[in-house]
């Protein structure tokens, strides 16, 4: 299909989901209290398991260093699924069958709890069931896709094989599984915090952790909150002690929306094959839109801006493109073993609680992780415990990514304070870069008023040198995925301190 000039660029630099999203003002903690368990992270994490908690009859405290869903729950493609492109055969092969049995289960259960909860506590989400596929277009990949069908039908899952969609082009095969479903996932998240909180939880936002003894919790300001047990659902964990940083990859992809000239494809789809593309339909005021994701990578490498632009050429070429009106980009952590890490954060104490590594798939997860945490820090057995446990050895076939990852990290740390970048007269508005000052380096942004602002270029977390992400207007550390907005204050952990500020740099 021919590419149309007239078709507009999109609108907006927030996801659908958080684009004119209401948020009450809720208050930041100001003073010290305590709980049964206190949770950090408000997100399908942190909010799934705090509610869970509550309704068991404990006392529990959330807190939030920034707003209810801003993370990476809100700038998802928001599927609810099971089928996660090629997962079962891998973990079959990985972990065995009955792995990749109990994690159907984990997706299965959550996607029926968010729709329970969603229906009970009347939470309009735009919640609809469709089926979702994998599918290719290369026919050399048929026997792939048909040993996924396969796979998924061993751990229990209603999937099938199929030749035919109703995408607008041909495909080789398919995978297909039914009663999944696509939602709102900030209305959700909100219905939900409303709901902890209307049931008699605590929640305070812009009240950031900075740090964690197995009792108690302090935050940004010096409050903090003592309690029995801690949940740590801050997408990576900000604590270092159970060395998540080194034991999942940070990846990034992104997704734009689309109006078409016509209606969406029904049902949710995902490409078998690299840059793996994401579609599904989605509701925008009287609106249906085209939501097309993908083109995912390591953290911290590539031109996000380029990443985009491959988006949306990939519509112009398959769908009759009206418009395009948002623009987002998603920040996940994949485990190099496949499965996530949900339960203990150091070995040696059940005091501090983890969920992370949710493989780009974290929503049905993350409400199953809710559960699996609420069990855990209540002292209940969970059938799916085992599986997911954190202390688990990494199986020998993911040792060589294990190995690569943080190798790749560690040529990051040292290649990267060779890197000076010259000046900055010809920095243009909206730009950053990293320059050389003195045996140290800053990070040097350009403001849309033409104002230079400079922070110091090493992250907070390890002592990376940060990178200009010129489409998001971020400071991006390329080691284990923090990002900072432009002015140092952090956008994304493991970080939790802020870049330093610096003199800007004098101007010919």
């Amino acid at each position: 299909m021919a590419v149309l000039e007239t078709s507009s660029p999109p609108t907006s630099r927030a996801s659908l989901w958080l684009a004119g999203a209401v948020h009450p003002e809720r208050p930041s903690l100001e003073r010290d209290i305590g709980a049964d368990v206190v949770v950090i992270g408000a997100g399908i994490v942190g909010l799934s398991s705090a509610l869970e908690l509550r309704r068991a009859g404990a006392d529990v405290v959330v807190i939030e260093g920034r707003r209810v869903a801003l993370g990476v729950s809100g700038n998802t493609t928001a599927k609810l699924s099971s089928l996660h492109g090629l997962a079962y055969d891998g973990i079959a092969s990985t972990h065995g069958e009955e792995a990749a049995r109990i994690y159907g289960a984990a997706n299965e259960w959550g996607i029926d709890r968010i729709a329970e909860l969603a229906d009970e506590l009347e939470i309009e989400c735009d919640l609809r069931r469709a089926p979702n596929f994998t599918y290719t277009e290369d026919p050399a990949r048929r026997a792939e896709l048909e040993a996924e069908c396969e796979a998924a039908i061993a751990a229990g899952l209603p999937a099938s094989f199929v030749e035919e969609t109703e995408l607008p082009f041909e495909v080789a095969g398919a995978v297909r599984l039914e009663r999944q479903a696509a939602f709102h996932p900030v209305k959700y998240l909100l219905g939900i915090a409303a709901a902890l909180e209307t049931e008699g939880g605590k929640l305070f936002e812009h009240s950031r952790a900075v740090g964690v003894s197995d009792d108690r919790v302090r935050t940004e300001s010096g409050a903090q909150v003592s309690a029995e047990r801690v949940i740590v659902a801050t997408q990576l964990p900000f604590l270092d002690r159970g060395l998540f940083f080194a034991r999942a990859k940070a990846m990034r992809s992104y997704a734009t929306s689309v109006r078409l000239r016509g209606a969406p494809p029904p049902g949710m789809y995902l490409q078998a094959e690299t840059p793996g593309r994401s579609l599904r339909g989605a509701r925008w005021g009287d609106e249906e839109l085209l939501i097309v994701g993908g083109d995912s990578h390591a953290f911290g490498r590539g031109d996000p801006a380029e990443r985009f632009e491959a988006l949306e050429r990939y519509a112009h070429e398959r769908f009759d493109v009206a418009g395009f009106e948002h623009r987002w980009s998603a920040h996940d952590y994949v485990p190099e073993d496949g499965l996530p890490y949900i339960g203990r954060l150091w070995p040696l104490s059940d005091r501090i609680l983890t969920a992370t590594g949710m493989r780009k798939w974290g929503l049905a997860m993350g409400a199953a992780a809710g559960r699996m945490l609420a069990d855990a820090a209540l002292g209940r057995e969970n059938e799916w415990a085992r599986t997911f446990d954190p202390r688990r050895l990494p199986p020998p076939g993911s040792v060589p990514e294990l190995l690569k990852h943080n190798a790749e990290a560690g040529v990051h740390f040292f290649a990267d304070r060779a890197r000076r970048g010259g000046g900055v007269d010809d920095l243009a508005r909206g730009e950053g870069r990293v320059i050389g000052d003195g045996l140290s380096q800053k990070a040097v942004h350009r403001d849309d008023e033409g104002r230079l602002h400079a922070v110091s270029a090493r992250c907070t977390h390890l002592g990376c040198i940060v990178s200009w992400n010129s489409a998001e207007r971020t400071w991006d550390c390329p080691c284990h995925g923090s990002r900072f907005q432009p002015d140092g204050a952090v956008a994304n952990g493991p970080a939790v301190h802020p870049l330093q500020p610096k003199d800007p740099p004098e101007t010919e």
